[in-house]
């Protein structure tokens, strides 16, 4: 039974059965009503406007997590209000599903980044570029020509799409490469602190990188 790990304010990604052509829409958990096996969920925004869900019907919920990812059915009951927000009531119709380890949603990607290093003044050094070769919502691995230290503070800006990201991380392990590789370095990043909208438009990524590696699995 997974049913505790909906913990108020959890990120949660609402989809209907089936439908692998969307990424549903990223809610904030408002309320987990053991009990009674029902949720209350900020009802989902898009382009600024509510989306409005069909009460009575199906939905899946999926709830991406730091070490895994949980799924579970539900069926939407209807709206409700809280402090002037419109919330869905959710019951669940089983305890959860644990479907994935975290490593499945970390990738091997070819994104541009750029960083500066914060020093401990608060100044900054001149903009540094290089790649990501693997991303999650906690961090990344970086390659890059520029040598940093272990521990090194970085403001750093990250492209996806249309989506620009900002976040300042720390760099936790460093890695010579080979003369024969292209960059110098490789850099594990954790995140230390980024927007909540910049965290979501990295899951909505990870979820469509999956479902890209399964049709190709399932193609083979």
């Amino acid at each position: 039974m997974f049913i505790e790990q909906l913990k108020s304010g959890s990120r949660v990604q609402i989809q209907k059965p089936g439908d692998g052509h969307t990424d549903g829409y990223m809610c904030k958990v408002e309320v987990l009503m053991t009990d009674k096996r029902e949720v209350l969920i900020h009802a989902p925004v898009s382009q600024g406007k509510p989306v409005r869900l069909c009460p009575g019907e199906k939905f899946v919920l999926r709830l991406l997590m730091e070490n895994s990812t949980f799924r579970y059915k539900a069926e939407l009951l209807g709206y409700t209000d809280v402090d002037g927000f419109d919330v869905l009531k959710f019951r669940l119709e089983d305890g959860g599903e644990k479907i994935q380890r975290r490593s499945a949603f970390r990738f091997n990607c070819a994104l541009e980044v750029s960083f500066s290093i914060i020093y401990s003044s608060g100044q900054q050094s001149e903009r540094e570029t290089g790649l990501v070769i693997d991303l999650s919502a906690g961090g990344a691995k970086i390659y890059s020509d520029k040598k940093l230290n272990v521990g090194y503070l970085l403001n750093i800006d990250l492209r996806i799409g249309d989506d620009l990201l900002v976040a300042f991380g720390d760099v936790r392990t460093l890695t010579e490469l080979p003369r024969e590789s292209k960059y110098k370095y490789q850099y594990g990043i954790r995140f230390t602190m980024m927007p909540e909208s910049d965290k979501e438009v990295i899951i909505r990524y990870m979820y469509k990188m999956q479902r890209e590696e399964l049709k190709k699995a399932r193609s083979r």
